[in-house]
Protein backbone atom coordinates (compact mmCIF):
# COMPACT_ATOMS: atom_id res chain seq x y z
CA UNK A 1 0.00 0.00 0.00
CA UNK A 2 2.81 2.40 0.71
CA UNK A 3 4.23 1.53 -2.67
CA UNK A 4 0.95 2.49 -4.27
CA UNK A 5 0.90 5.78 -2.39
CA UNK A 6 4.50 6.45 -3.37
CA UNK A 7 3.70 5.67 -6.99
CA UNK A 8 0.70 7.95 -6.94
CA UNK A 9 2.69 10.67 -5.15
CA UNK A 10 5.50 10.34 -7.67
CA UNK A 11 3.04 10.58 -10.54
CA UNK A 12 1.54 13.75 -9.06
CA UNK A 13 5.00 15.31 -8.68
CA UNK A 14 5.94 14.39 -12.27
CA UNK A 15 2.63 15.78 -13.58
CA UNK A 16 3.11 19.01 -11.63
CA UNK A 17 6.64 19.32 -12.99
CA UNK A 18 5.38 18.85 -16.54
CA UNK A 19 2.68 21.46 -16.06
CA UNK A 20 5.14 23.94 -14.58
CA UNK A 21 7.90 23.26 -17.10
CA UNK A 22 6.39 25.16 -20.04
CA UNK A 23 5.50 28.06 -17.80
CA UNK A 24 9.00 28.26 -16.40
CA UNK A 25 10.49 28.07 -19.87
CA UNK A 26 8.17 30.84 -21.02
CA UNK A 27 9.13 32.93 -18.03
CA UNK A 28 12.81 32.44 -18.82
CA UNK A 29 12.41 33.78 -22.35
CA UNK A 30 12.37 37.52 -22.75
CA UNK A 31 9.03 38.76 -23.92
CA UNK A 32 8.83 39.50 -27.53
CA UNK A 33 7.42 42.98 -27.86
CA UNK A 34 6.76 45.04 -30.85
CA UNK A 35 9.05 48.01 -31.01
CA UNK A 36 7.08 51.07 -30.09
CA UNK A 37 7.11 53.69 -32.73
CA UNK A 38 8.75 56.78 -31.38
CA UNK A 39 6.62 59.85 -31.70
CA UNK A 40 7.87 61.72 -34.68
CA UNK A 41 9.31 65.05 -33.78
CA UNK A 42 7.19 67.83 -35.15
CA UNK A 43 8.62 69.33 -38.27
CA UNK A 44 9.58 72.95 -38.37
CA UNK A 45 7.07 75.36 -39.78
CA UNK A 46 8.11 76.60 -43.17
CA UNK A 47 8.51 80.35 -43.58
CA UNK A 48 5.20 80.47 -45.49
CA UNK A 49 3.42 78.55 -42.73
CA UNK A 50 4.99 80.76 -40.08
CA UNK A 51 3.93 83.88 -42.00
CA UNK A 52 0.37 82.54 -42.14
CA UNK A 53 0.40 81.69 -38.42
CA UNK A 54 1.64 85.15 -37.51
CA UNK A 55 -1.05 86.74 -39.69
CA UNK A 56 -3.71 84.55 -38.04
CA UNK A 57 -2.39 85.47 -34.61
CA UNK A 58 -2.59 89.19 -35.39
CA UNK A 59 -6.07 88.80 -36.86
CA UNK A 60 -7.26 86.90 -33.80
CA UNK A 61 -5.88 89.59 -31.50
CA UNK A 62 -7.62 92.41 -33.35
CA UNK A 63 -10.88 90.45 -33.60
CA UNK A 64 -10.70 89.65 -29.88
CA UNK A 65 -10.23 93.33 -29.09
CA UNK A 66 -13.18 94.25 -31.33
CA UNK A 67 -15.32 91.56 -29.70
CA UNK A 68 -14.45 92.89 -26.25
CA UNK A 69 -15.45 96.40 -27.35
CA UNK A 70 -18.77 95.09 -28.67
CA UNK A 71 -19.35 93.21 -25.43
CA UNK A 72 -18.68 96.36 -23.43
CA UNK A 73 -21.11 98.31 -25.63
CA UNK A 74 -23.80 95.63 -25.23
CA UNK A 75 -23.28 95.60 -21.47
CA UNK A 76 -23.55 99.39 -21.34
CA UNK A 77 -26.73 99.30 -23.44
CA UNK A 78 -28.26 96.69 -21.16
CA UNK A 79 -27.37 98.77 -18.09
CA UNK A 80 -28.96 101.84 -19.72
CA UNK A 81 -32.09 99.84 -20.54
CA UNK A 82 -32.31 98.65 -16.94
CA UNK A 83 -31.75 102.18 -15.63
CA UNK A 84 -34.46 103.58 -17.91
CA UNK A 85 -36.81 100.81 -16.82
CA UNK A 86 -36.31 101.70 -13.18
CA UNK A 87 -36.77 105.41 -13.95
CA UNK A 88 -39.93 104.78 -15.97
CA UNK A 89 -41.35 102.62 -13.20
CA UNK A 90 -40.75 105.39 -10.67
CA UNK A 91 -42.24 107.99 -13.03
CA UNK A 92 -45.32 105.86 -13.61
CA UNK A 93 -46.11 105.91 -9.90
CA UNK A 94 -46.03 109.72 -9.81
CA UNK A 95 -47.46 110.30 -13.29
CA UNK A 96 -50.22 112.92 -13.50
CA UNK A 97 -52.79 110.96 -15.46
CA UNK A 98 -54.90 114.03 -16.03
CA UNK A 99 -52.18 115.82 -18.01
CA UNK A 100 -52.00 114.83 -21.67
CA UNK A 101 -48.52 116.35 -21.98
CA UNK A 102 -47.17 114.27 -19.06
CA UNK A 103 -48.67 111.09 -20.52
CA UNK A 104 -47.22 111.87 -23.98
CA UNK A 105 -43.76 112.53 -22.48
CA UNK A 106 -43.92 109.26 -20.53
CA UNK A 107 -45.03 107.34 -23.63
CA UNK A 108 -42.17 108.88 -25.65
CA UNK A 109 -39.64 107.75 -23.02
CA UNK A 110 -41.18 104.26 -22.97
CA UNK A 111 -41.05 104.10 -26.79
CA UNK A 112 -37.38 105.17 -26.74
CA UNK A 113 -36.65 102.41 -24.21
CA UNK A 114 -38.53 99.88 -26.34
CA UNK A 115 -36.45 100.92 -29.36
CA UNK A 116 -33.25 100.43 -27.33
CA UNK A 117 -34.47 96.97 -26.29
CA UNK A 118 -35.14 96.04 -29.93
CA UNK A 119 -31.66 97.21 -30.96
CA UNK A 120 -30.12 95.27 -28.09
CA UNK A 121 -32.01 92.11 -28.99
CA UNK A 122 -30.92 92.43 -32.63
CA UNK A 123 -27.28 92.90 -31.63
CA UNK A 124 -26.99 89.96 -29.22
CA UNK A 125 -27.41 87.12 -31.77
CA UNK A 126 -24.93 88.78 -34.13
CA UNK A 127 -22.48 89.16 -31.26
CA UNK A 128 -22.94 85.53 -30.21
CA UNK A 129 -22.32 84.36 -33.78
CA UNK A 130 -19.17 86.44 -33.92
CA UNK A 131 -17.94 84.96 -30.64
CA UNK A 132 -18.58 81.40 -31.83
CA UNK A 133 -16.72 82.09 -35.07
CA UNK A 134 -13.83 83.56 -33.10
CA UNK A 135 -13.71 80.48 -30.85
CA UNK A 136 -13.63 78.19 -33.90
CA UNK A 137 -10.85 80.26 -35.48
CA UNK A 138 -8.87 80.16 -32.23
CA UNK A 139 -9.21 76.37 -32.13
CA UNK A 140 -8.02 76.12 -35.75
CA UNK A 141 -5.10 78.40 -34.95
CA UNK A 142 -4.20 76.34 -31.89
CA UNK A 143 -4.22 73.13 -33.90
CA UNK A 144 -2.19 74.52 -36.80
CA UNK A 145 0.20 76.91 -35.10
CA UNK A 146 0.48 76.72 -31.32
CA UNK A 147 3.42 74.82 -29.85
CA UNK A 148 4.93 74.30 -33.30
CA UNK A 149 8.60 74.68 -33.87
CA UNK A 150 10.02 77.20 -36.30
CA UNK A 151 13.28 78.89 -37.11
CA UNK A 152 13.72 82.04 -35.09
CA UNK A 153 15.50 83.69 -38.01
CA UNK A 154 12.42 83.12 -40.17
CA UNK A 155 10.30 84.95 -37.62
CA UNK A 156 12.72 87.85 -37.47
CA UNK A 157 12.74 88.16 -41.26
CA UNK A 158 8.95 88.03 -41.44
CA UNK A 159 8.54 90.66 -38.75
CA UNK A 160 11.01 92.90 -40.61
CA UNK A 161 8.82 92.53 -43.68
CA UNK A 162 11.19 90.54 -45.86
Amino acid sequence: MTRTLLSIGGAVVVAAALVMAPASRAADKPRETKPTAAKPTPLLLSPAQLRECLAQQQSLRSRSDETERKQAALTANKAEIDRLGTTLKAQLETLDRTSADAIAAYNAQAAARDKMIDQYQEGVPAYNTEVETLKADRAAYAKACENKRYEENDEIMIRKGK
